[in-house]
C-alpha cells in the first residue's frame, strides 16, 4: 500500500499542466523578504484549513462520516489551496521504536473500545474502499496527500503535539521543550521522519516545527526554562533536522504564548545570552516562514464593528507579529513571509457577522498573507474524553456532508479565499 501510495503520488504529480497563472503550481518554494517564491519567482499565495491528525487515534478525523475525496472536494469547491494537516510525534515514536506503524483497525479498537472502534473502522472501510484491510495511520495521511495532489491542494505538515490527543492546554504535558510528554530528542527525530517521507509527496510545501509553545503548569517542572534563548536553540535545531532530510521545504516557526509572540524573533531585540535572530547564518534562512495564531479573547464581545475596534486589532496584531512584513517599521531587522495558520470561530451567523471575524476577513487579505482556518472536522472519534464529539467551529457539519453554517461559508469564507488568491 504504502509503495503504490507513493507511485501514485508521483505520476500525479507529474500528469499535472503547468500552473505558472494559477493557485497551484510547482515548487519548491523559497523566500524573498516578505514573500514566498518558486523557482521561478512566482509569489505564493495560501488560504485554506486545518484538518486534525494528532487525536488520540492518531488518525485524521472524519473518515468514518465521509470518504478523504468527498471531504477534499469540499474543500476545493470553496476555492482553497492548501490543508495543514496535524500529526503527532507518538505516531513517528511507535513506528520507530515498535517495528513498525499500527494498522487503523488496531488503533481505533485500542481508543474507542472493541464495540465503538470496530464499529468506527468498519465505517471508515465502506467510505474508503480502496483502503487494504491493514492500512496503518501513516498510510491514510499518504492517502490524504495523494488525493490533495489530485485535486490540486499544497499539504502543510503541522506537528501538533507530541503526545496524541487534543490541544492546547498549559497542563497537558505538550506544552514546551522537557515539559511531560515534550521530550525534544524524539521530538527533533519525528520532524527528520516525516520531512524525509514526506519526499514522496509532491504537494508536500512545507512543515511547522511545533503548534503553540506556552508556558506549561509547573505542577511538573518548576526547572524548565520558559525563554527566548531556550525557544531559539531548540527550534534552530528542529529546523536543522526538517532541512537536513528534505532541503525543498519552507520550515514554519512560531513563537510563544500560544504562538501569538513572535516580535523578537524579527525585530532588534535581544533573544537572551546576546543572540539575535539573524537568519542569514543559518543553512536555510531561505526557507524561513513565521506563522502566527489569533483568536477571539472576548473582542467581539466587548466591542461592535467600528473602525476604531478593527485598527486596535490591527495594531496589536501588528506589533507582535505583521510588522515582519514590513522593513520600513521602526526596529525591524529582519524581513519574513507569514502565515495566519490557525483563526476561527464558531459557525454561526452571528460569529461570522462579529467584529473578530469581520476584521479578519479584510484585515488579512489586505495584508497580503496566507492563513488557514480552524477547523475542517465537524466531528472528532474522540475529543477530551467524549466519543464523536460535535464541534461547533467545525466548517463541516457533525456527518461532514454539508457545511455546518453555509451563509458563513459563502457569505464570508469565499470571498476571503478570493480576496488572498487574487494575484
Amino acid at each position: 500500500m504504502y509503495k503504490i501510495t507513493l507511485l501514485l503520488l508521483s505520476s500525479i504529480f507529474c500528469a499535472l499542466p503547468s500552473y505558472a497563472s494559477g493557485h497551484f503550481f510547482p515548487g519548491p518554494f523559497s523566500t524573498d523578504g516578505r514573500w514566498m517564491v518558486n523557482e521561478d519567482g512566482k509569489k505564493l499565495a495560501l488560504a485554506g484549513v486545518n484538518w486534525p491528525g494528532a487525536g488520540d487515534t492518531m488518525v485524521p478525523e472524519g473518515l468514518q462520516y465521509a470518504s478523504i475525496a468527498d471531504t477534499i472536494d469540499k474543500v476545493k469547491s470553496i476555492g482553497m489551496n492548501v490543508i495543514r494537516l496535524t500529526w503527532a510525534v507518538e505516531m513517528v515514536d511507535d513506528i520507530i521504536d515498535k517495528g513498525g506503524d499500527t494498522d487503523i483497525k488496531t488503533s481505533f479498537i485500542d481508543v474507542l473500545g472493541p464495540k465503538n472502534g470496530t464499529a468506527v473502522w468498519q465505517a471508515v472501510m465502506k467510505n474508503n474502499p480502496s483502503f487494504s484491510s491493514n492500512i496503518t495511520r501513516l498510510q491514510v495521511f499518504d492517502a490524504i496527500a495523494a488525493e490533495c495532489a489530485k485535486q490540486q491542494i499544497y499539504v502543510h505538515l503541522d506537528n501538533h503535539v507530541s503526545k496524541a490527543g487534543w490541544c492546547c492546554d498549559k497542563d497537558d504535558g505538550n506544552a514546551w521543550f522537557g515539559d511531560e510528554h515534550f521530550n525534544i530528542t524524539r521530538w527533533k527525530r519525528a520532524l527528520g521522519y516525516m520531512a524525509d517521507h514526506g519526499k514522496g509527496w509532491p504537494n508536500l510545501i512545507s512543515m511547522a516545527l511545533r503548534n503553540e509553545l506556552r508556558q506549561p503548569s509547573f505542577d511538573w517542572h518548576r526547572d524548565l526554562q520558559v525563554n527566548w534563548d531556550t525557544w531559539y536553540g531548540n527550534m534552530t535545531s528542529g529546523a536543522d533536522a526538517i532541512h537536513k532530510a528534505n532541503p525543498d521545504l519552507l520550515i514554519f516557526f512560531s513563537g510563544l504564548g500560544f504562538d501569538s509572540q513572535l516580535r523578537p524573533i524579527f525585530s532588534d531585540d535581544v533573544l537572551g545570552s546576546d543572540i539575535n535572530f539573524d537568519k542569514s547564518k543559518l543553512a536555510y534562512g531561505n526557507k524561513i516562514v513565521l506563522e502566527v495564531h489569533d483568536y477571539d479573547m472576548g473582542e467581539s464581545s466587548e466591542f461592535m464593528i467600528t473602525i476604531d475596534a478593527c485598527a486596535r486589532k490591527e495594531a496589536k496584531l501588528t506589533k507582535n507579529a505583521f510588522a515582519a512584513l514590513d522593513p520600513k517599521r521602526p526596529q525591524v531587522k529582519t524581513v519574513f513571509p507569514l502565515v495566519m495558520s490557525e483563526w476561527g470561530f464558531a459557525q454561526q451567523v452571528d460569529q461570522y457577522q462579529a467584529m473578530y471575524a469581520s476584521c479578519l476577513r479584510d484585515f488579512l487579505p489586505q495584508q497580503q498573507v496566507g492563513w488557514m482556518t480552524w477547523v475542517l472536522s465537524g466531528s472528532y472519534y474522540t475529543r477530551s474524553g467524549v466519543q464523536d464529539y460535535d464541534d461547533s467551529w467545525g466548517l463541516l457539519d457533525h456527518t461532514w456532508k454539508d457545511w455546518r453554517c453555509p451563509e458563513c461559508i459563502h457569505r464570508g469564507l469565499v470571498p476571503m479565499v478570493n480576496a488572498t488568491l487574487i494575484s
